[in-house]
């Protein structure tokens, strides 16, 4: 059976992981600037693409680039 997932190349999955931890980050600055209740709404939301990254660099070891954490 395929795999569901579209064949990505290593540096679409630093891609994807590093705009996942880069949308948790900006969820966290803009969770300061609203009420309680939506800021627990955001940080979920944040735990949520901080947890997906993460996955995606256990299930699939990347090579960093030269530079390193470009955020």
């Amino acid at each position: 059976m395929e795999s569901p997932l579209p064949a990505f190349s290593p540096d679409d999955w630093l891609r994807l992981r590093d705009a996942l931890r880069y949308v948790g980050r900006d969820l966290h600055h803009r969770s300061f600037a609203v009420d309680a209740q939506r800021r627990e709404l955001l940080w979920q939301e944040m735990d949520r693409c901080l947890a997906l990254a993460e996955r995606i660099e256990t299930a699939c070891p990347l090579p960093e680039p030269a530079g390193g954490d470009p955020l």
